[in-house]
């Protein structure tokens, strides 16, 4: 689909701005999606994987050009909550299991407990993985009213259960929950099961009070070994023009995806309160084209998967759709990271942001298209060994990066069979186009169409001899240079030096993990009724 076709779906529409003035506390949809890949939407120019409501969010609302989120799950939902970096929080490095007595500090005061105070309805549909080894470490202990769904990295998407390994055997146990209750009762396609439950909080929304929703999605994350992808057979069928077949399946699971948000807005128009709503999509890090837990996500062309600290890893899909928005900009490039949400989020709801935080209020700025407020970022995993920063237009990556999860990955599953899909159907036959139909929230575009602008085109091969490894440090410019190809740390001594003493001192604020990960025997699921259930409670101490 190119932008010839969607000017003729779209150029007959005229798009109508709703007043700032109009919104008091909003109500608030922040759905996540788990391991998409920078590639894997349509509205950044695939033609392969096709997300049309997802799409139409964008192209209504504000497209994040440059979002970033730090490269692991749990890192990256830990500073979500509270505003701050991961190793501030001793949250960095390896992804949280099951088998661990650890969680995000109940020191620290997170974003629905921020919500609470102003008034909103909190609640938690799918992924946690911030702790679950003691009931303090719960969403219900922390802010949340409900919770409804998986507590660790991920879950079978028909069964609910997780695999580990625990005493060099791999233990599976079940991980569907409704609050602190294991959901036994559930059955279905888990994205389906965690979108009818979104559209049963809607529906029940008391409208006296503004709704905080957070849908954190299993998809497209893989599942056990065993059957690592996962989706229904009859949407695997419709993708039989991708040649990989690994792939397919994936492409089945994002369509799945898709149909959420199309379903979670249909709800919200439904109940009359779309046009007091801004639902805020991101994934939480890049996608894992190969290794562990791979998923044939692609993050091309950007270099690395999640788990790494190169663009891939970090640089994500994210939206904002708000009918406040007055602004005929739907892209916006300036830089925002995950620990912005938190103040973000509090701005839209009215209420004002914690001093003693790493995020940055870029609510105003997004609205109206002005400069981000954010100069720097950092990835700092003390766990793996290595470290970036970025600032302004260069990034410096130094320590020890895992080879290979940092090269360029994903292109060969790009491949088309045959007639590519047709855009111009899927866009027009989704809820979305109905729903902006309704509300008279249509797009006219002009001369750039945001599809093309979102696109990202690299002028080098995409040959790098710069890993950093052993004192080695590489140095890119990543806004001539996205795809990190052309290490600039020889040419450009001054700024390797002024980044390395700035992220030095962003260092020597880590909190520091536990090496090794200690996997305890006492949270087998055999001693739980066969599920992850918590098991911490009344133990004082765990050592490694």
């Amino acid at each position: 689909m190119y932008a010839a076709d969607i000017l003729f779906i779209l150029s007959p529409f005229i798009f109508i701005d709703a007043s700032a003035d109009n919104l008091l506390q909003p109500n608030i949809v922040l759905i996540i999606a788990d391991d998409l890949g920078w590639d894997d939407v349509s509205f950044h120019g695939s033609d392969q994987i096709l997300t049309p409501n997802i799409d139409l969010l964008a192209y209504s609302g504000v497209a994040l050009g440059r979002y970033y989120s730090h490269c692991i799950c749990t890192p990256s939902r830990s500073a979500l909550m509270t505003g701050k970096y991961a190793h501030i929080l001793g949250m960095q490095g390896y992804p949280l299991t099951n088998t661990e007595d650890r969680g995000l500090p109940t020191s620290e005061k997170i974003l629905p407990q921020y919500l609470k105070e102003l008034g909103y309805a909190t609640h938690l549909i799918g992924k946690w993985h911030i702790g679950q080894s003691r009931t303090e470490y719960l969403p219900t202990s922390r802010g949340f009213d409900s919770h409804f769904g998986h507590r660790g990295g991920y879950v079978d998407y028909y069964e609910y259960t997780l695999e580990e390994r625990l005493e060099n055997a791999d233990v599976s146990g079940f991980g569907l929950f409704r609050n602190e209750t294991a959901a036994w009762d559930v059955e279905g396609y888990l994205t389906d099961v965690y979108s009818r439950e979104a559209i049963s909080i809607i529906t029940q929304h008391n409208i006296s009070s503004p709704l905080f929703l957070m849908l954190a999605h299993n998809a497209p994350h893989s599942s056990n070994a065993g059957a690592m992808l996962q989706a229904p057979p009859e949407e695997v069928r419709k993708m039989r023009h991708i040649e990989s077949g690994g792939r397919r399946i994936y492409a089945a699971m994002v369509k799945k995806l898709d149909d959420s948000v199309g379903y979670i807005t249909q709800a919200l128009f439904d109940k009359g309160i779309l046009d007091n709503t801004v639902i805020v999509f991101i994934a939480d890090n890049g996608g894992m084209t190969s290794g562990d837990s791979m998923n044939y996500a692609s993050n091309w062309p950007l270099r690395g998967l999640k788990m790494s600290p190169f663009e891939g890893g970090t640089r994500v899909v994210g939206l904002v759709w708000s009918a406040s928005f007055n602004n005929s900009n739907h892209l916006w490039n300036g830089y925002m990271h995950v620990t912005d949400w938190l103040p973000t989020i509090l701005s839209m709801a009215k209420g004002n942001s914690p001093k003693n935080i790493n995020g940055i209020d870029q609510w105003h700025n997004i609205q109206f298209n002005e400069d981000s407020k954010r100069e720097e970022m950092f990835e700092i995993d003390d766990y793996t060994g290595y470290a970036s920063i970025t600032s302004g237009d260069f990034k410096l990556v130094t320590g020890n990066v895992i080879v290979a999860y940092s090269d360029y990955q994903g292109d060969d599953l790009r491949r088309i069979s045959g007639d590519r899909p047709s855009y111009m159907d899927a866009i027009v036959n989704s809820k979305l186009y109905n729903i902006l139909h309704k509300i008279n929230r249509r797009l006219k575009f002009e001369d750039i169409n945001l599809r093309n602008e979102m696109c990202i085109n690299c002028d080098s091969d995409r040959i790098t001899t710069c890993y950093p490894q052993n004192g080695t440090m590489c140095l890119f410019n990543i806004k001539d240079d996205p795809c990190e190809a052309k290490d600039l740390s020889a040419s450009r001594p001054d700024v390797v030096k002024t980044m390395t003493a700035r992220l030095n001192i962003e260092k020597s604020k880590t909190k520091a993990r536990k090496v090794p990960l200690f996997r305890d025997p006492r949270s087998s699921p055999r001693f739980l009724n066969y599920t992850w259930d918590v098991w911490a409670d009344n133990i004082k101490e765990i050592s490694a």
